[in-house]
């Protein structure tokens, strides 16, 4: 079997496990997620942060707090924007939550871009799961390892878990995360586990 193939299998067996998780535990679990990545310094010293938008309805870790207190905070926000023709992602600021609409996939995105203007501190990933490689599965279209292959700020991938997994089979396009934040434990890429 292929890798894509091999990466296809775990990647629909992982979107059924994730869309069993209960309401309230995806709730309380992302919950503790965002308040751990709010305590780490590279989120703390970071003045401008590219964040995903969360697809709640597929049970991603919820950023939509997260945005709101970003924009409060007076943190520069950029979010994604799906170019479909291209397959890149382009880049937006971010200055209010009501600016965004829903695309194609139903993926939450600015009506109109403000390109952005500085240099990103930190990225928060979109990620299905990620092995303690720092590998991520993402949903195989391929946006964010084109993106992050460009990028020099940090790469902190937020997920359950369970989506934890010993090995994630590995293209040579697939771009490593820095950091894991799951409701359990912080990872870092030097390989200290900075949790329970």
């Amino acid at each position: 079997m292929s890798v894509s193939d091999q990466k296809s299998e775990l990647r629909a067996r992982l979107l059924k496990l994730r869309k069993s998780i209960k309401k309230e535990d995806w709730q309380s679990w992302s919950e503790t997620i965002i308040n751990e990545l709010k305590k780490i310094p590279e989120f703390i010293n970071s003045n401008v942060i590219h964040c995903f938008v969360s697809m709640n309805d597929r049970k991603e870790v919820n950023t939509h707090s997260l945005l709101n207190d970003l924009i409060s905070s007076g943190k520069k926000v950029i979010v994604p924007v799906t170019d479909f023709e291209t397959g890149e992602l382009k880049h937006s600021e971010l200055w209010s939550f009501k600016d965004l609409k829903e695309n194609k996939w139903g993926v939450l995105e600015p009506d109109e871009i403000h390109p952005q203007k500085q240099k990103t501190d930190l990225i928060l990933v979109p990620l299905l799961a990620a092995d303690k490689d720092f590998n991520r599965l993402g949903y195989g279209k391929g946006f964010y390892d084109r993106f992050l292959k460009k990028e020099n700020a940090v790469k902190v991938g937020l997920l359950f878990n369970g989506f934890l997994v010993d090995q994630i089979p590995v293209e040579n396009f697939d771009e490593k995360l820095d950091i894991l934040i799951t409701e359990k434990k912080i990872l870092r890429r030097n390989n200290s586990d900075l949790g329970s």
